[in-house]
């Protein structure tokens, strides 16, 4: 009988053990749950329901959010990395990705990843100031590539992180590149002239004027001088009005042969007096869609350029072929020549504005060096594209190519 006390004893306690952990539990859902706790089990299971489906709801929200937030990050041009306050990458997006060449970037330090311990210093200057930095760097990897680099201090929950943005201005660098040597180029191209302008003009001043033979000779210069500055600014203007698209197209059916045959007219002379052979073949009725003034300044300038550098060949025979035709869909003006040609590393720059191979030998010949930038200008304009071929020693074909409007046999 005292066994069967005690067990019942024991019972009770055990019962009411769990009756107080009941309760307990009880009383934090019912908290959880916003409800008073004396409320039936079935009510408070039905507001705890109710409660995580909402809390899930707002889970769901913020997942989203936190997607929207990472796809816009990932879209921007800028890369972007978050370095924590041991310098180690805590977050990078797309953009960050591409900027260095391995694919383990989170987790390590920024300057292993990006190869540059001077953006070291400038972290260790804005952890201890807390003030944004900003400056340029270099990265090189497969080639070299220039950024503006700006860090931003962030604190959150009493840690120190950095917002580290690079911004690529390779481009801008090269533009800049670009215009101080275009500025360069056009002081020397105006310099040069003027200087032969002011020497022979001063030296006619302090001369006796009777040397008719002199005085011609110089005035002959001057004037030659004279011309190929106005052929400059001329070429300069062309170019700026069709770079910005300021300059005017008067766009016609124009038959090519026409401007073929008005090319040959104005070449001829310039061709018998360098005893160059210029031979034509221009096929009749081919139309496209165009500027007649702009093509004859586009076939003009390859002409011009062929005839040219086709006569100081030293050797074998002195001849330049000017073709229209059509082929396919296409309408084609073709300059084609046995001059000195153009090597290989330069026909990649040869379109470029102020390029030339030889430029002593250019500037001889009387060349601007903008020619070749103004044909490959109008041939865009008018939805046209230039090809090259050339062999160095051999000869040069420019060929032009334009959607075909139409031939008329």
């Amino acid at each position: 009988m005292a066994a069967l006390s005690a067990l019942l004893f024991f019972l009770f306690l055990r019962c009411r053990s769990v009756l107080n952990r009941y309760l307990k539990i009880k009383k934090r859902v019912a908290q959880l749950a916003g409800i008073d706790e004396s409320v039936e089990v079935v009510s408070i299971y039905d507001a705890l329901r109710r409660l995580i489906k909402e809390k899930n709801r707002k889970i769901e929200a913020l997942t989203g959010e936190i997607e929207y937030m990472r796809h816009v990050l990932d879209n921007l041009s800028e890369a972007l990395f978050i370095v924590d306050g041991s310098g180690k990458v805590e977050y990078v997006n797309n953009a960050a990705r591409s900027v260095v060449d391995t694919p383990e970037i989170v987790g390590r330090k920024f300057t292993d990843v990006l190869n540059n311990f001077f953006i070291g210093d400038l972290y260790d200057e804005v952890i201890e100031t807390k003030i944004s930095q900003r400056t340029e760097i270099t990265l090189f990897g497969q080639k070299r590539e220039y950024y503006d680099c700006e860090m931003i201090p962030v604190s959150y929950a009493d840690e120190n992180r950095v917002l580290l943005i690079l911004r690529n201005i390779t481009k801008e660098k090269q533009l800049e590149a670009i215009r101080r040597e275009f500025v360069s180029d056009v002081s020397h191209e105006l310099r040069t002239p003027l200087t032969s302008i002011h020497g022979y003009a001063e030296t006619l001043l302090n001369h006796d004027l009777n040397d008719t033979e002199t005085v011609q000779r110089f005035l002959s210069i001057i004037e030659k001088e004279s011309a190929r500055m106005t052929r400059l600014i001329n070429d300069l203007l062309d170019v700026e009005k069709l770079e910005s698209g300021d300059a005017q197209f008067n766009i016609e059916d124009i038959e090519l042969s026409e401007v073929g045959e008005y090319v040959l007219r104005i070449v001829g002379p310039l061709a018998r007096e360098l005893d160059v052979e210029v031979k034509e073949d221009f096929e009749k009725g081919v139309f496209i869609e165009g500027d007649f003034d702009r093509l004859v300044q586009l076939m003009l300038n390859l002409a011009d350029n062929a005839i040219k550098y086709t006569s100081i060949k030293e050797h074998g025979p002195k001849e330049v072929w000017l073709r229209i035709y059509a082929l396919a869909n296409y309408a084609f003006i073709e300059i084609e020549d046995t001059g000195i040609g153009i090597p290989e590393e330069s026909r990649k720059r040869i379109f470029e504005r102020f390029f030339r191979v030889d430029k002593a030998r250019s500037r001889k010949m009387g060349g601007t060096g903008l020619g070749l930038a103004i044909v490959r200008f109008i041939a865009d304009k008018l939805n046209g594209k230039v090809e090259l071929e050339s062999e160095y020693g051999s000869g040069t074909t420019f060929r032009v190519k334009f959607p075909l409007k139409k031939v008329i046999r």
